[in-house]
């Protein structure tokens, strides 16, 4: 049975995740947040609302995937030791395996760190140190999960495509169109840039539990009173134990997509002889994203290493900037224009990894 708002709540009864007397007093607001997968927000005044994540495909990876992420909160919150990453990521609930549903506690009074940007078109200082900081903790776990029976079969343990197109081939972005072809062909015809991806492969370490997929939509800020209080990390489907490294890229590339964006939205602004949106450059975003990396440094411990895991970062970032184009121009008509920026910014990233640390942080990559 597929979910939908008209079946949900009857769904949600069943489990005993809600009562009939909640539907009738009212008690119950439901709100549809679907992208990939089917989500929901239920919205309670008297009782903690919930959030509820049903796959749309029945295909292998995507069941794969629900069903790592469901067992991943279920034995977070099942064991103590590992009482400070709960306090990070949605408490589990329910998992369905028949329906592939997934009921979690929501997020109250939260907002997305994507969502404050769109709104202030920056991302505050101690936004940035509370993303760094969770995410260090969240990383300190790697050891301790592999050592651990319970989550150790739980991961895939798998690098990033990008490091391994010369074995896998570029056939598979074909099922990404229109953008996958596209990119498959842009991608060789910059003969330079498979190689340097390729060699970032033996850099790769598995001793982190890492996230995968951390980007601004899946950090989401609570606050009261204008005040942020708690940074909670969302939709670890992707979760897996790699290299922390892979998601300190993922939140640089979340900066360096942002000052790309913005720049062609102000050229076309510019063209078009209207009011440009306000400037966001890598050097106007070099304080927050200097917060972040510190934030995180600290929090990981890193001290006399901080030079070359920054180091693999950056170069990993290249190969995010990868994945990027397939997330953020899918729908897009504009590969022609944002693709080759992305894809050159890749090859900037892996030609000069010292040069584009001090750019980013303003720190030198030792």
């Amino acid at each position: 049975m597929f979910l939908t708002a008209y079946n949900l709540p009857h769904y949600l009864m069943s489990k005993g995740l809600i009562s009939a007397q909640s539907v009738v007093d009212g008690d119950f607001v439901l709100a549809e947040a679907g992208r990939r997968n089917r989500n929901f927000k239920v919205l309670r005044r008297k009782e903690p609302g919930l959030f509820v994540k049903q796959i749309k495909s029945t295909e292998a990876q995507a069941i794969s995937t629900i069903e790592r992420e469901a067992a991943f909160y279920r034995a977070v919150h099942s064991d103590p030791r590992y009482a400070a990453l709960a306090g990070m990521i949605p408490k589990f609930v329910d998992y369905e395996p028949s329906r592939r549903a997934l009921a979690l506690s929501l997020t109250e009074n939260a907002e997305s760190v994507s969502e404050h940007h769109m709104r202030q078109a920056q991302i505050p200082e101690n936004t940035a140190r509370l993303i760094g900081n969770a995410l260090g903790v969240a990383h300190s776990y790697g050891p301790s999960m592999l050592a651990d029976a319970a989550t150790r079969s739980l991961f895939p343990y798998q690098a990033p495509w990008p490091m391994t197109l010369e074995q896998m081939g570029y056939s598979f972005l074909d099922n990404f169109p229109p953008i996958g072809p596209q990119l498959s062909a842009a991608i060789q015809r910059l003969p330079k840039l498979q190689p340097m991806l390729s060699a970032l492969r033996p850099l790769w370490q598995y001793d982190s539990l890492i996230h995968g997929d951390m980007k601004w939509d899946n950090c989401l800020v609570s606050s009261r009173d204008g005040v942020e209080l708690n940074l909670t990390i969302v939709d670890w489907e992707l979760a897996d134990i790699g290299d922390g490294a892979w998601d300190v890229a993922t939140i640089f590339k979340e900066y360096l997509v942002a000052s790309i964006l913005n720049a062609s939205a102000r050229q076309s602004a510019a063209a078009q002889n209207q009011p440009a949106p306000l400037a966001q450059t890598i050097e106007t975003m070099q304080p927050s994203i200097r917060a972040f990396w510190k934030a995180y440094a600290m929090a990981r411990g890193l001290n006399a290493d901080a030079g070359r895991y920054l180091d693999r970062a950056v170069r990993y970032t290249a190969a995010r900037m990868i994945i990027a184009v397939l997330e953020y121009l899918n729908a897009s008509p504009q590969f022609s224009v944002l693709g080759p920026m992305m894809l050159q910014t890749a090859i900037n990233l892996l030609e000069a990894p010292q040069v584009a640390a001090m750019q980013m942080i303003g720190v030198p990559v030792s």
